[in-house]
C-alpha cells in the first residue's frame, strides 16, 4: 500500500534531498525487529510527483536542487488552503498519521474512519500552522 506522507524540512538546510533522506532514514521499515514492525515505518519511497505547482520561492534559494525535488518541495505558508496528506514526518522526526486518530482500512468506509479522518484533519492544520516557515516535501511511501 501507497500513501501520501508529507515531510517537513527545516528552511535553513543547504540540501533538501539530503535533508529529506536524514529525516526518513530512522523510518525505514527493518523487517527483523519487531518495534520496527509495529511503527510508522516504510519500505521504499518516491517523490509524490501528482502536483505541478512549483514553488517559486523554492526554487530561487535551492536553485542547485533537482527538478524532481523542487516539484514536490513548497513552503508551508505556500500550500494551497485545502491542503491534505494521510501522514506527516515533523523535523524532529516525529511521524504522526492518519492511523494515531483510529483509521483502519480494514473497516473502511466506517463511522470510526470518518471520526478519525475529522481528528486528523484538525491535527494537520495545527501542525502546519506551527510550520509555517517550514519546508514541505511530498512523498509517496510503500508499507
Amino acid at each position: 500500500m501507497k500513501s501520501h506522507i508529507s515531510v517537513l524540512i527545516d528552511s535553513s538546510v543547504e540540501n533538501i534531498a539530503k535533508q529529506l533522506k536524514k529525516v526518513l532514514e530512522p523510518h525505514r521499515l527493518d523487517e527483523d525487529n519487531l518495534d520496527s514492525i509495529k511503527a510508522h515505518h516504510f519500505d521504499y519511497y518516491c517523490l509524490y510527483n501528482e502536483d505541478d505547482i512549483k514553488d517559486t520561492e523554492i526554487s530561487a534559494k535551492y536553485a542547485s536542487e533537482s527538478q524532481e525535488i523542487l516539484y514536490n518541495s513548497r513552503y508551508v505558508r505556500n500550500l494551497p488552503e485545502n491542503y491534505t496528506t494521510s501522514g506527516v514526518i515533523s523535523t524532529d522526526g516525529k511521524w504522526t498519521d492518519l492511523r494515531d486518530f483510529g483509521w483502519s482500512m480494514i473497516n473502511e468506509p466506517s463511522p470510526a474512519n470518518e471520526k478519525a479522518l475529522v481528528k486528523w484533519k484538525k491535527k494537520l492544520q495545527d501542525i502546519l500552522a506551527k510550520n509555517m516557515d517550514k519546508i514541505i516535501v511530498e512523498i509517496l511511501i510503500h508499507c
